[in-house]
């Protein structure tokens, strides 16, 4: 990850969860495939995940998918707006949209058992 990249992630962590440090984590079992994790920075400690890409096959996959994800965030956070299930399946749908179908799908369950996300 460039400095750049870290800089701009950074400041979408700051729109989206308020003013902190931020853990940026990538994670591998095999060196295989990758995804990248969030935690605020405590100082003392790491809090728990705030998000995680989903799979990646490279370890710039993952950060440009971390990238895009909080970029799409912090955008619909600066809007003002409720997230749609559109937004979310944008924001949380996977590399290249991957887990969309998936994930709407769940979002549909979760809709007809009248639980608010």
């Amino acid at each position: 990850m460039s400095s750049a990249q870290g800089q701009r992630i950074q400041a979408n962590c700051k729109i989206i969860w308020g003013d902190a440090d931020y853990d940026l984590d990538l994670e591998t079992d095999d060196w295989v495939t990758y995804a990248c994790s969030i935690k605020k920075d405590f100082g003392w400690h790491l809090g728990p995940p705030l998000t995680m890409t989903g799979i990646c096959n490279s370890e710039e996959q993952a950060w440009r998918e971390l990238e895009r994800m909080l970029d799409v965030w912090a955008r619909q956070v600066q809007s003002g707006q409720p997230m749609t299930k559109a937004q979310a399946l944008e924001i949380f749908g996977g590399p290249n949209g991957h887990n969309t179908l998936i994930l709407g799908k769940a979002f549909d369950v979760v809709k007809k058992r009248g639980i608010n996300l």
